[in-house]
């Protein structure tokens, strides 16, 4: 069975084996037409149709209703676990995934996350930090901080040394610094390029306005190249042109990007080397406003995935979120967030992590909060009762009050049934299973 690592940075979500990038896909979906589309294809439509493209499903991960209601989607991990199966599908994807996620995700996102992957196809075995693998063992001058450009936001992730470990410190996110407000600025740089020089506003109209957004990356590279680049637009058989140089866009992100500088200072003064993605690095602003820039190749991502292998694999349904990892020559590994016991810290219900100790209702739902406060209400059709799972002197126990056909692992559970890693339960009249999982 071959071994996978997903990456989930909504900019530009990566599927990778062993040896190279198998599929990256940034996190937009689009609904306009009657299958939902997902990644660059999406992205590439954003304009067009604004009010049926969705953006925010990886960064804002929750069972919350979404805004636009659809009849698609009901919130956004609907969108993330659709896009998850893109990705996946594209590459029949049916072995064992790392999945390397954003310093910034909460538990409650995580263990969301791990529902999603109980309905796909894949098992989970390793959860960990992106900017811990990329370079939370690189050297540097001073503090090591790690520069994340998102879609919507840019975070920052420091690092402290632990007992032998290097583990991730500070978090910072800064909203509205993200690739999408970047972008949105060199696009009005642009249109007021074409409205000084040719008098034609590219924003006018979605399609032209979409053919900005798409050439962007075009024009950057050339700017990078050249300098002095000439953009045209062809708009119903008309030709406008204007000319920029690598200064035009380097100019129109400086408040962005100082905003990113000011944190940065906030956080270690100016004693610190950034440390960010190398295409990261390349993007128009960032040697020019930000100090102590050390790019990170596109391979080291995989490179400590492989030399920290066995502090990260895990098993499937009893995973720990890694946040720290053994330094070079230290002779224990231990993270900071991988407990020793292999005893169950959640119960998953319907793609839903809750902590343990938990309390079920189980029975006929009206739509009313019944239970009282603390208490999960489980639908059942003919039966009703309560279950408990417990944490006691002997571990985590399931305590079963009421009708006494709830299933064990496909047994009959006993009124005291002491649980394990992986267990599942079933009640009676009811299609919802309860998987006992460890989240950290």
């Amino acid at each position: 069975m071959s071994l996978h690592i997903i990456e989930l940075n909504d900019r530009n979500i990566s599927l990778r084996n062993l040896e190279n990038v198998l599929v990256q896909s940034p996190g937009f979906a689009n609904i306009i037409d009657k299958e939902p589309v997902f990644g660059e294809e999406a992205r590439k439509v954003a304009r067009l149709h604004p009010r049926q493209t969705f953006t925010q499903f990886w960064s804002q991960l929750s069972l919350d209703p979404l805004v636009n209601s659809n009849n698609h989607f009901r919130h956004q991990a609907d969108l993330a676990f659709a896009h998850l199966n893109a990705i996946s599908n594209e590459h029949a994807l049916k072995d064992e995934v790392i999945f390397a996620v954003p310093s910034n995700y909460n538990r409650n996102q995580l263990s969301i996350l791990l529902g999603l992957v109980q309905s796909c196809d894949f098992d989970a075995v390793g959860l960990v930090d992106i900017p811990l693998l990329v370079v939370g063992s690189a050297d540097g001058s001073g503090q090591a901080i790690y520069l994340d450009i998102q879609l919507h936001q840019t975070v920052l992730t420091t690092f402290s040394p632990q007992e032998g470990n290097t583990a991730r410190d500070k978090v910072i996110q800064i909203p509205g610094t993200g690739l999408m407000a970047l972008h949105d600025a060199w696009a009005n740089m642009v249109t007021d390029e074409f409205i000084k020089q040719s008098r034609f506003d590219p924003q006018h109209n979605a399609e032209t306005e979409q053919y900005v957004y798409n050439q962007l990356g075009n024009w950057i590279n050339q700017s990078l190249q050249d300098n002095e680049i000439l953009m045209e637009i062809n708009n119903k058989g008309s030709v406008y042109q204007a000319r920029v140089n690598r200064g035009h866009f380097e100019q129109r992100v400086r408040s962005i990007f100082g905003r990113v500088k000011e944190e940065l200072q906030t956080l270690a003064g100016s004693n610190y080397t950034l440390f960010l993605p190398d295409d990261h690095a390349s993007l128009p602003g960032v040697s020019l406003y930000l100090d102590n820039v050390s790019k990170v190749q596109e391979g080291q991502l995989l490179e400590n995935c492989q030399r920290h292998m066995d502090q990260i694999r895990g098993e499937p349904g009893s995973l720990s979120f890694v946040t720290s990892l053994q330094l070079a020559g230290s002779p224990v590994a231990s993270s900071a967030h991988r407990p020793d016991s292999k005893s169950p810290s959640h119960v998953l219900v319907n793609n839903r992590a809750y902590a343990l100790p938990a309390h079920f209702q189980y029975g006929p739902v009206n739509g009313s909060d019944s239970a009282g406060k603390g208490t999960i209400q489980v639908e059942a059709t003919g039966s009703s009762g309560d279950l408990k799972i417990s944490q006691a002197e002997e571990g985590v126990v399931l305590v079963v009050q009421g009708i006494g056909q709830v299933q064990l692992n496909g047994s009959k559970a006993a009124a005291r049934e002491n649980l394990k890693l992986g267990d599942v339960i079933r009640l009676p009249g009811s299609d919802t299973a309860l998987q006992l999982i460890q989240v950290e």
